[in-house]
């Protein structure tokens, strides 16, 4: 007979069975930077948002801004409104320095309210949003005046 027997087969699949399991844990984990990359997505479409709005000079200042909230419930709950999903981690932590950011129609960033007479709340230094995984941490920057993006 020319055939495999049954415990051929058996050793065969058990032997490509433990290959499978080494390869499985020889690749990378991405889950921070793919994650990080979320974030920095999201808040580059929040400031597009703000950036499209077409500013009328009787329209109140919060119809102009568009706000972003660091917290677990924003990065879950704002996935609602996107065609885009995401399964973001749960194991990923956000931290930053400044609670709320709002973007004005011009791109500006904004500690909180958008006050678009005063400039109060205009952000004139950078602030670092903190997203930590597994004992590792990726950084985004969110630069004052220009509203520009940057990961770390």
């Amino acid at each position: 007979m020319k055939a495999f027997t049954l415990i051929e087969m058996i050793f065969v699949i058990v032997l490509v069975g433990l290959i499978s399991i080494g390869a499985i844990n020889a690749l990378p984990d991405n889950t921070l930077m793919n994650n990080t990359h979320f974030i920095y997505n999201k808040i580059l479409e929040k400031k597009a948002n703000a950036l499209s709005f077409m500013a009328k000079m009787d329209d109140s200042d919060e119809n102009r801004s568009v706000c972003i909230t660091f917290d677990e419930d924003w990065l879950r709950n704002d996935e609602n409104y996107s065609k885009v999903k995401f399964d973001f981690s749960h194991r990923v932590r956000v931290s930053s320095d400044v609670k709320t950011i709002c973007f004005d129609y011009l791109g500006r960033p904004y500690n909180g309210n958008v006050d678009l007479i005063y400039f109060n709340n205009l952000l004139h230094k950078n602030v670092d949003i903190n997203i930590i995984y597994n004992n590792s941490n990726k950084k985004i920057i969110i630069h004052p005046i220009s509203g520009f993006v940057e990961i770390k």
